[in-house]
């Protein structure tokens, strides 16, 4: 380290005299020797310092000076060393001398001293040039005392004040030709210098945008799986439809008031053709299946326009599922993160099957399946116990040469690739603009698969020709909007009502919501076949013209007879199936005596006559038998009056509503005034053997009957209830009936065979072979009750030659001889008062029908009776369900009944092949004339006994 001291003029630098001799002896005092031998040899002069105060860090005194007016070497505290230590000589292993006038010098005891002194010297001058002082080093092994304030005040006021230095200034034209230049130099370095700065830069900002990003982004991520699972595991809404027996579709129920629940039907991955997953994939996401649920060049372009394009198959389907259609940053991230979610949990196959389930194919249909039944007419097949077939599985199948065509399937496939992007604007049902839309969009799809090397089966590569030949397919289809259409409607709201009451534990509100949201397949019981035929019978016998056979004349019961409306309950026998239900005579009439929507076959009326069998019934399980005689002719029953009440004196006194005591008619104001048998009694709906029959086996027991029937609206409610003044349903009525016609053994009214969901689960079946069943008569009281309904004969005192009760027309032995009738039928009509309801009940060991007419609003009848209303209109759907409908008629180009309604296809029935005609007689009857064993005189005709009551 050289030692630069400060060169300054003699007149401020303080010299140390050399008049006081060396002192020696000391360590010290030797050390110090060499340091100012040192600065002697170097040429310069040490600087006096300022006098020390006590207590002050300085040098020690010279040799030979005194304490109090020694002179020192420049300490740190000295004016002059302000701002730079004022280090002192080091000893460099020379000996110092003094020379008088110079003060102390440092002597050279040699060349190689000279060349060091001399060094330092050229450096001092050096540092000088340069603008600063170097200063020497620090004492060794000296204090320091600081001074007083007051005596550094004093060496401030001494210190000398340095002079301004005058800057040497360059001319104007050199500075100006040096700026030129150094800019020239920037110039030329500034290109590689600004790269490089701006690339470190951005390599900076954008490292801090990734860590930063990154660690955002994974915690948004971690925040957003839990509605990943949530949405991945939500129910869709799906439609819900009703199917009769043979899967003919009758209604498809979905929320209409929802834009995100539309019509909907479920599929699984397997069950979309390669074509198609191809197809979607091709124009949708090309790299669905390698990438990572996302594409980072189609966030930033979002982020970039402010709008939404380019996602992923599993973005759309998380934007699908959340129902969020606004294009947002925010939206864009949060389906990113749910997107890398949903492909980390779920396989892709997976997420592409919530792609086909949940993407809009059009303004109201969602998810690809439905759109393939609607495009195309592809429908799905359910069978029991079978899982259900979808119609996008049958893409590639032709309905019109009933084979497979692999181009077929092409073309369909990217026409419905097409559809998710506008699928409202593209929808080839809306017009010919529309269409041609789709097309292009399909021209598209089938490009990308061409560009894609995609390979079809049957086909190959898809080249320009095939392109040209897949278009020109759907050029020539047809396509057809959706119409929502609803069949045996009647049936099918009471379907939807015993769904929903299930679904909803009881709430049908509730449950109404679920059923239409659950995506249920229903194949009910009823042959919409059937269905329709009804339907046609009603309207042609209310409103067609027809010959009236009691009256002897034509009449139309609409507008002669002010007969609007009917109800008709068809039912297996043997099942307890629901064949065929009609509530009105037009479910979309506005007519207030129509009743339009107003379901008269579930809804209670008085059943009139049609209710006597269950008393007779009742009666028969307790002794009595057909053959029984009771007089017909005019009785006062007392119906609760007590003893000694006046009787009535005139038939207006009987009826007045004061008077308790009942004294009913026949039809028609008349009695035969005869003794008569349960069976003509029964034939020709007599009223006093019926109220009679009732006091004999109690109101209570009959009630007890009816309630094991199924009958649940009725209540004791005094002789009147034996007339069927009370309201029953003509559903519980055939239902009732239905026991007869079974042996005695009742099955309730069932409406649905199976229910599948979308995936082909069955989740309810019935089983028709085992069916649940409760006996309410023996075999033997059953058949009683219906040898004396099957006789028609016996109706002639009554019908006259009306034999629509009757199969006569089929074999006419029925109409004279009840045991020589090859076609039996039992039946029963009923009238309630002032015409308000007319009905007719019957049925064969495989079927019950069951038909009710009237008006809805409860008006009047004019002079219908059971025979000319509701009668005509059972004999054809009776005779019809039997596969009875074989005559030809000109005038309707096609094979019709003898009433003119037009058949229809045939049907396929548990019995429809081979029906049962004859009832079969059980064991434990016998056939014999009252007369011969109870002494009441009888009619001549032997009837049925039980084989216990023979004398």
């Amino acid at each position: 380290m050289s030692n630069n001291l400060d060169q300054q003029a003699d007149s401020h630098q303080p010299r140390i005299e050399d008049s006081t001799p060396p002192k020696t002896g000391g360590l010290l005092s030797n050390y110090r020797q060499q340091q100012q031998a040192s600065i002697s040899q170097s040429g310069l002069e040490p600087v006096q310092s300022s006098p020390l105060t006590p207590g002050q860090f300085g040098p020690p005194s010279l040799p030979g000076s005194s304490e109090k007016g020694s002179t020192s070497l420049p300490t740190a505290s000295s004016p002059r060393s302000r701002g730079q230590l004022q280090l002192p000589v080091s000893s460099m292993g020379v000996s110092a001398s003094t020379v008088p006038g110079r003060g102390l010098l440092l002597r050279s005891p040699g060349l190689l001293a000279n060349t060091v002194n001399m060094v330092r010297h050229w450096s001092g001058k050096v540092a000088a040039v340069a603008g600063h002082r170097v200063q020497p080093p620090a004492p060794f092994m000296e204090r320091y005392h600081s001074p007083s304030p007051a005596e550094a005040a004093t060496v401030e006021r001494q210190m000398p004040r340095p002079q301004r230095k005058t800057p040497w200034r360059r001319s104007r034209t050199l500075r100006i030709a040096m700026q030129m230049k150094q800019r020239r130099a920037r110039w030329q370095r500034a290109p590689r210098h600004l790269w490089m700065a701006m690339l470190m830069a951005i390599t900076s900002v954008l490292g801090l945008i990734f860590i930063t990003g990154g660690a955002y982004s994974y915690g948004y991520y971690e925040q957003q799986l839990p509605r990943v699972d949530e949405l991945a595991n939500a129910h869709i809404a799906q439609s819900t439809r009703i199917y009769d027996r043979n899967n003919v579709l009758l209604f498809e129920a979905y929320d209409q008031n929802s834009r995100q629940d539309g019509r909907r039907t479920a599929i699984r991955y397997e069950d979309v053709p390669r074509v198609m997953q191809d197809a979607m994939v091709a124009i949708e996401d090309k790299t669905f299946w390698t990438n990572a649920g996302i594409e980072p060049a189609a966030i930033i372009r979002a982020a970039a326009r402010q709008y939404g394009g380019a996602s992923t198959l599993t973005q759309q389907v998380i934007k699908n599922l959340s129902n969020k259609r606004e294009y947002a940053l925010e939206r864009k991230i949060t389906e990113a993160a749910m997107a890398v979610g949903l492909t980390q949990q779920y396989p892709k196959s997976k997420i592409l099957e919530m792609y086909f389930n949940i993407a809009p194919f059009g303004s109201q249909t969602y998810g690809v399946e439905v759109a393939a039944e609607d495009y195309f007419g592809l429908q799905p097949t359910c069978r029991t116990n079978q899982k259900c077939i979808p119609g996008i599985a049958k893409l590639n199948y032709n309905q019109a040469t009933g084979k497979n065509d692999p181009l077929l399937g092409l073309a369909r496939a990217s026409l419905l690739a097409g559809m998710p992007n506008q699928p409202g604007y593209n929808d080839p049902t809306t017009g010919p603009d529309a269409k041609q839309r789709a097309i292009a969009r399909q021209w598209l799809v089938l490009q990308q698969m061409m560009e894609q090397h995609i390979f079809v089966d049957g086909l190959g590569l898809i080249t320009p020709t095939i392109i040209k030949k897949a278009q020109r397919l759907m050029i020539h289809t047809n396509f057809r909007s959706y119409a929502r259409t609803k069949r045996a409607p009647h049936f099918v709201d009471w379907v939807i009502n015993q769904v929903s009451t299930a679904l909803g534990n009881g709430d049908i509100a509730t449950g109404y919501e679920v059923f239409q949201k659950a995506g249920l397949n229903i194949r009910t019981t009823i042959d919409v076949n059937l269905q329709d035929y009804v339907e046609r019978a009603v309207k042609r016998h209310i409103d067609q013209p027809e010959y009236q056979k009691l009256r002897g004349y034509y009449a139309t019961l609409s507008s002669y007879n002010n007969l609007h409306s009917a109800a008709v309950v068809v039912m297996d026998a043997k099942t307890g199936e629901i064949l065929a239900m009609n509530g009105s005579a037009d479910y979309n009439s506005l007519d207030p005596r129509v009743g339009g929507q107003f379901n008269a076959a579930i809804n209670t009326r008085p059943p009139g006559s049609t209710f006597k069998p269950f008393e007779y019934a009742t009666a028969f399980q307790m002794g009595w038998n057909p053959g029984i005689v009771l007089t017909d002719n005019r009785t006062y029953f007392p119906n609760g009056a007590a003893p000694g009440t006046p009787m009535p004196h005139t038939d207006k006194d009987a009826l007045s509503k004061h008077s308790t005591i009942y004294a009913p008619y026949d039809y028609g104001h008349t009695y035969t005034n005869q003794p008569v048998t349960l069976r003509i009694g029964t034939a020709n709906s007599y009223n006093i053997p019926a109220i009679k029959t009732m006091q004999f086996a109690s109101a209570n027991q009959v009630l007890a009957t009816t309630r094991r029937l199924g009958i649940t609206t009725q209540a004791n409610t005094g002789l009147a209830w034996a007339l069927g003044s009370k309201d029953i349903s003509p559903l519980q009525m055939v239902d009732a009936y239905q026991t007869f016609a079974n042996q005695g053994v009742r099955i309730p009214p069932q409406s649905v065979l199976d229910i599948w969901d979308n995936y082909g689960h069955n989740l309810y079946h019935y089983d028709g072979a085992t069916p649940p069943a409760g006996r309410v008569f023996s075999p033997q009281v059953a058949y009683m009750m219906t040898s004396v309904l099957s006789d028609e004969p016996s109706r002639a005192y009554e019908f006259g030659s009306d034999h629509d009760l009757s199969f006569a027309d089929m074999d006419a032995n029925c109409a004279y001889s009840r045991f020589a009738c090859s076609r039996q039928v039992a039946a029963k009509t009923g009238t309630t008062d002032d015409f308000r309801d007319n009905w007719t009940i019957g049925y064969t060991p495989d079927v019950v029908v069951g038909v009710w007419v009237g008006n809805a609003n409860n008006e009047k009848m004019n002079d219908v009776i059971g025979i000319t209303g509701a009668g005509p209109i059972w004999h054809s759907v009776m005779e019809r369900v039997l596969d009875h409908c074989n005559q030809y008629a000109p005038h309707t180009n096609a094979f019709a009944s003898a009433d003119q309604i037009a058949c229809g296809p045939d049907y396929h029935f548990r019995f429809s092949a081979h029906p049962q005609w004859t009832f079969p007689v059980p064991a434990g009857l016998e056939l014999v004339n009252p007369s011969a064993f109870t002494a009441l005189p009888g009619n001549g005709q032997a009837d049925w006994v039980l084989s216990s009551q023979l004398p």
